[in-house]
């Protein structure tokens, strides 16, 4: 029996309409694809690529058919459009190709993964066909809003019942289809939440390995693993016929959203399901290249929210790296670039993440091409949450208050980064970070290091120091890193105010709510300027945190604008840091000379609390 199938393809979905037909051609005997094509860019390279089994349309060929769906093109963005649409085509099919006895609508991102006989078993004699999105119990609101059904597959034969199902649809869709929640509606699929009852034999593919999405595999599977034997995917002893990677957005090849919704994936749906079609992403797209090296749809990763980011060349790397993060702007990128070559010069198997907090800092590290270095932008990490609280806080409160996201960001994917220590851009280590990735465990995943300071100091601004924690990847330090992200987001002040004080006193709490956070008591791990009374020597040291310092101009700085410094810190911890820190601001200066003058100004020297003058 042959099978037909369609779906439609913006410029921008051109790889996956590549990839879903390539799946097609593997494991169906006996289809054809009708390609239908938004953008004449998709059609005149679908066109190039001599695809024996496809069809390929231009919605203009449906537009003049159908007025009223071209009424509405200029109302709705791409997307919005190919969902309201959808009905539309599916007529357009029935009536130009006469041979055709059924269609199976398929989201444009979507991928085969074996043969798909089992969906027509199931299908049977029903007119219609659905699957569904297999809400939780606790979350089953979310049939009213998002809808019972998931309609990136839906199946019609050439019926009666199955046409007035299309008219009907098609109707809705010309009337209302938009990327948002309205008059109790979203996209194109609540719907089909009554279909069972409004038309008559409507039947739903129970196959779980059908239109499997990020969400069934995540929450109503999350369980059950994802195993491969052979060529083939399984899932609850289900065999995956095809997954539906929504949300899935390409960058450059090596960074990927895996998925543009909140949801974590496990390390096993990452290893089976996304790293081959990683791969095979970017293998069409070196296939596009060779047959037309002007087409192109790689975007610059910087300028966007990527939710759930995905390294590929990290996640591919052979090599064990010690994995630390930070976040850095420009007025701290003396400091931050002092911090990566402090762990240059002692730690030669590492690797940092920044967070470049404006794009001064991004464009500036990009052309230093720092190596062991990876770059994300603010904008990568922000959603709609930490934008929504932006503007209630200073630069340095809300620098705070992304720490814990940040984290999570870093480690939520990247399965192959067993831990992370996430360190201030104002840390100087002065030793092998190694010893510290050692305390990190399955037993104690969460390691807090204690400041030793005043009981004064203690009360108000906390025990543990938050410029030096580290994190092994497990549940217990997504749990802990979820509430720190909650903690601050609601609260991140530079204040002490009800038992808080920005993102630091929270700490306090972890070894109460998380017993197996583990202190680390090790003498001089970290020290800082609240350590006033004691003689430390660098040579004794395991990193200092140089809280407080601040840049007046080339050649003045206040050492510490908190606490009052000994004349043996001055000249043994801090000296030596001064002329670390300049020789980055002269490293700086060699590519943008405005730099130091734009940056910094001078400042009344009497208000710098220990004020240091170069000679």
């Amino acid at each position: 029996m042959k099978h037909y199938y369609c779906s439609t393809f913006s410029k921008d979905y051109t790889y996956k309409g590549l990839l879903l037909y390539n799946s097609l051609e593997k494991h169906d005997k006996d289809f054809e694809f009708f390609m239908i094509c938004l953008h004449e860019e998709a059609k005149d390279l679908f066109e190039k690529m001599n695809l024996s089994h496809a069809t390929i349309i231009s919605m203009e060929e449906i537009e003049k058919e159908d007025k009223e769906l071209l009424a509405v093109k200029n109302s709705r963005n791409d997307k919005e459009y190919i969902w309201t649409s959808k009905a539309s085509i599916c007529l357009y099919l029935f009536k130009h190709f006469t041979e055709i006895n059924h269609i199976v609508w398929l989201d444009g991102d979507t991928l085969f993964l074996s043969e798909p006989e089992p969906i027509f078993t199931e299908w049977g004699d029903y007119s219609i066909t659905l699957t569904e999105e297999k809400w939780r119990e606790e979350h089953s609101f979310l049939g009213d809003t998002n809808g019972v059904y998931n309609t990136g597959y839906m199946g019609f034969k050439r019926d009666d019942h199955a046409m007035e199902c299309l008219h009907w649809f098609r109707e809705k869709l010309i009337e209302w289809c938009f990327d948002k929640w309205e008059h109790g509606l979203w996209s194109d699929q609540v719907y089909a939440n009554d279909w069972t009852k409004r038309f008559k034999n409507v039947g739903i593919i129970e196959n779980i390995g059908v239109n499997l999405t990020p969400y069934i595999i995540n929450y109503r599977y999350k369980e059950s693993s994802i195993i491969k034997s052979g060529n083939d995917i399984y899932i609850n002893n289900e065999k995956v016929i095809f997954f539906h990677y929504y949300g899935f957005k390409y960058y450059d090849g090596n960074v990927f959203d895996i998925c543009h919704y909140v949801m974590n994936h496990r390390d096993d749906v990452l290893e089976h399901l996304y790293i081959p079609y990683l791969h095979a992403c970017n293998g069409i797209m070196d296939q596009i290249k060779t047959i037309d090296s002007t087409f192109s749809i790689e975007k610059d990763s910087k300028d966007h929210h990527v939710r759930n980011y995905f390294n590929l060349q990290v996640n591919l790397s052979s090599e064990e790296a010690y994995n630390l993060c930070t976040i850095i702007s420009t007025q701290h990128l003396p400091q931050g670039l002092a911090l990566y070559h402090s762990l240059k010069k002692h730690t030669p198997n590492f690797r940092l993440w920044i967070c470049c907090l404006d794009d001064r800092t991004y464009s500036l590290l990009n052309k230093m091409n720092l190596e062991q270095v990876v770059l994300i932008t603010l904008k990568n990490i922000e959603g709609n949450e930490l934008l929504s609280i932006k503007d209630s806080r200073s630069f340095d409160e809300y620098s705070r208050t992304l720490k814990a996201s940040f984290i999570s960001y870093v480690l939520k994917n990247n399965f192959t980064l067993h831990s992370v220590i996430y360190t201030d851009a104002d840390m100087y280590f002065f030793a092998d970070v190694q010893n510290l990735f050692h305390e990190l465990n399955e037993q104690y995943p969460v390691c807090i290091v204690p400041r030793k300071a005043s009981v004064e100091e203690e009360k108000n601004y906390g025990i543990y120091d938050a410029g030096l924690i580290g994190f092994y990847r497990n549940e217990i330090s997504f749990d802990c890193l979820f509430k720190w992200r909650k903690d601050c987001v609601n609260w991140c002040f530079n204040k002490v105010e009800d038992g808080r004080w920005a993102d630091q006193k929270y700490l306090d709490q972890w070894i109460h709510h998380f017993p197996s956070v583990k202190v680390i008591e090790t003498p001089n791990t970290t020290a800082g300027p609240w350590i006033v009374n004691e003689n430390l020597q660098v040579d004794k040291l395991f990193a200092f945190h140089y809280s407080g310092f601040v840049i007046l101009n080339q050649v003045e700085f206040d050492l510490c604008n908190t606490n009052t410094l000994n004349e043996n810190m001055i000249n043994s911890i801090y000296l030596p840091y001064v002329k670390a820190v300049r020789e980055e601001m002269e490293n700086i200066k060699s590519l943008d000379e405005q730099f130091l003058g734009s940056e910094y100004r001078n400042k009344a020297t009497q208000k710098a609390l220990n004020h240091y003058h170069v000679e």
